[in-house]
């Protein structure tokens, strides 16, 4: 696949992916901690405080464009800055080759003081996050959790804050930053309200002991967003295993919309170096994209419980069930989980760029008739009309065969509501061989599709309502050159 042909230019951001030789077996830091490699963590020990060089920068509504710096060593410098010990504090960590700069810091912070008036923490590790040795990076996030909880200790003893008013949102290996620090201010009997994680990583962390990552234990309300969880040779950046209370995978967990643009596109447009990281981080990056929208937009980001990725794409998880559907993001919240569950996985659809909000979701079926012949197309797209609008066309499939009597379900969604369902249009395109003019020309001739019948199921907070229609035969449409 085109990202998998991609690895050998960045083989530079992956590089020691799950880590090379130990320099040591562990290393103490005065303040922090003592940290072992061994029991599951990549085999590498964290660099010196002093090289990661975290900071503590604070915004607020009376100081949103100029940071200021906090520190857990010098106490009165939180008497001399805006912070609010009344207020909920927010705070952001960014991941791998990221620092202070990073574009969804910047816009999570101008979304989340818009909307509410709280303090934000960014917790700034340039300086043990930008290098390219990946395991040394995520030995250093150890350091930086120690750090911040820390940090957030020393809001709560001096400052009076409420552990249950402190929201930590992770990316990346920044969600494994926000599990080390709420690890340890639980262990200390102070464990925090909530912590988002944004794709965590999988690299060196999937599959590992809960002490080495991200797990429900580190917080009252561990929500966590997952949208890119391949294997790590399909450069897939994102865990699939869930790590909190609440998981939600958009679109599957992986492969979003949009994300599937040609490199050469990528590259022109914001150059070769951060053209090429776009390219191959574009999935991992939807999650935080996603998340900024769920600050700004009304949308209901609806997500219904199921078990897995492929009972989603079956059109199996289409109503909400007895505790009801989950809302994905910023304003998700802890519900009573269904009888016997820990972790609950929750899936939805969305647009390919933004505001990507699904107001709307289907199941659609179509099932052919036994009576036709085995078709290949190279193109099916379904229209929606009901008593409030009209869907945008939604393409089901690129290319495939059908064969007779046979069954095909996709599950899509819409970004506006379109009503109670009164019809479908429906659209195909035979897979004609285009550099053959005369087997083209013949295939026009007979490009028909015999169906049974149509099934559009409609999501549903507790029942799913049915659009159902019978088709005979159906045309092809207009030839691809007009498409």
């Amino acid at each position: 696949m085109a990202r998998f042909a991609f690895f050998t230019w960045c083989t530079c951001v992956v590089t020691a992916l799950l880590g090379s030789q130990a320099k040591g077996e562990t290393v103490c830091y005065p303040e922090l901690d003592c940290f072992s490699t061994g029991t599951g963590f990549v085999d590498r020990l964290p660099a010196e405080p002093v090289t990661i060089n975290t900071q503590f920068l604070l915004f607020t509504r009376n100081s949103r464009y100029d940071e200021q710096h906090l520190s857990h060593y010098t106490p009165t410098g939180l008497l001399d800055s805006h912070f609010n010990s009344t207020k909920d504090t927010k705070v952001l960590v960014h991941g791998y080759m990221d620092d202070r700069t990073e574009e969804w810091l910047v816009t999570a912070t101008a979304a989340i003081l818009d909307r509410d008036d709280v303090n934000v923490v960014i917790v700034d590790w340039g300086g043990g996050a930008m290098e390219l040795d990946y395991s040394q990076v995520a030995a250093n996030a150890r350091v930086v959790g120690a750090e911040l909880a820390r940090f957030i200790a020393f809001l709560q003893e001096d400052a009076g804050v409420s552990g249950r008013s402190i929201h930590i949102i992770g990316h990346s290996l920044g969600a494994h930053v926000a599990g080390y620090a709420g690890q340890r201010l639980a262990n200390a009997g102070s464990k925090i309200g909530r912590i988002t994680a944004l794709d965590p990583a999988e690299p060196g962390f999937q599959g590992t002991p809960p002490h080495v990552r991200l797990d429900p234990s580190d917080a009252m309300f561990v929500d966590a967003i997952h949208t890119d969880g391949e294997g790590e040779m399909d450069l897939g950046f994102g865990m699939s295993q869930p790590v909190g209370h609440l998981d939600f995978y958009p679109n599957g967990g992986r492969d979003q919309p949009g994300c599937s643009d040609n490199l050469l596109n990528s590259i022109w447009d914001h150059g070769l170096f951060h053209g090429g990281k776009n390219f191959v981080t574009c999935n991992h990056k939807r999650a935080h994209r996603l998340f900024v929208e769920s600050i700004r937009s009304a949308c209901p980001w609806r997500a219904y419980p199921c078990p897995g990725r492929e009972e989603y794409l079956r059109g199996d998880c289409l109503s909400c069930g007895p505790t009801g559907c989950y809302k994905m993001g910023y304003d998700a919240v802890e519900k009573t989980l269904p009888s016997g569950t820990e972790l609950l996985k929750l899936y939805l659809t969305t647009e390919g760029q933004a505001p990507y909000c699904h107001r709307k979701e289907y199941r659609v079926e179509i099932i052919l008739s036994t009576q036709g012949r085995r078709t290949s197309i190279s193109g099916l797209s379904i229209t929606l009309r009901g008593s409030q609008g009209v869907s945008p066309e939604l393409k089901l499939i690129r290319s495939k065969p059908l064969s007779p009597g046979g069954s095909y379900v996709w599950v899509v969604g819409t970004p506006q509501d379109p009503g109670f369902l009164q019809s479908v249009d429906l659209r195909w395109e035979d897979d004609r061989v285009w550099y053959i003019p005369s087997s083209w020309w013949a295939a026009r001739r007979t490009a028909t599709l015999q169906l049974d019948r149509v099934v559009v199921d409609t999501a549903g907070a507790r029942t799913v309502d049915r659009y159902e229609t019978t088709l005979i035969t159906w045309t092809s449409s207009a030839p691809m050159a007009d498409r």
